[in-house]
């Protein structure tokens, strides 16, 4: 009887240190999936609304297109003009950027994310200082430019 007792009190320690384990792995599977993604690419202005760095689909942190849609292909083809093809590196929400705290970091099938360029500017302050988009105070801090 004793035998039998110390073999299932051994089961059940082993067990007990499994799903501890199993829990351990679990969350630091977790924070790796949600540490946010650095990555770089050259840009590609599709619409004002579509833009891509390398593959991946963004939206810029702090600030987005709210001009009248009339004006959207003429926007879009300055900022062409001035950006299509800079080299960028981003770092999505959560990384450092003005939005870290007030802005998710994807947002659809988008990363929301700050890119600069390879001279260290930030281009959503680039573009929203040339009107191409506007501030988003509440996302942003109120740190690009209001249309």
């Amino acid at each position: 009887m004793l035998v039998l007792a110390t073999l299932c009190f051994a089961t059940f320690v082993l067990h007990l240190l499994a799903a501890r384990s199993h829990d351990r792995t679990a969350a630091s599977n977790w924070q790796a999936e949600n540490v946010p993604a650095a990555f770089g690419g050259r840009l590609d202005i599709r619409t004002m609304d579509d833009l891509r760095v390398g593959s991946r689909k963004i939206m810029l942190c702090g600030v987005s297109f709210a001009k009248p849609r009339a004006l959207e292909q003429f926007i879009r083809m300055e900022a062409r003009r001035a950006f299509q093809s800079t080299q960028l590196d981003c770092v999505q929400v959560g990384g450092g950027t003005p939005c870290d705290n007030r802005a998710a970091a994807s947002f659809g099938d988008a990363l929301v994310a700050q890119c600069f360029t390879s001279d260290k500017l930030d281009i959503a302050r680039e573009f929203s200082a040339r009107g191409f988009l506007c501030d988003l105070p509440a996302l942003s801090g109120g740190v690009y430019h209001a249309c």
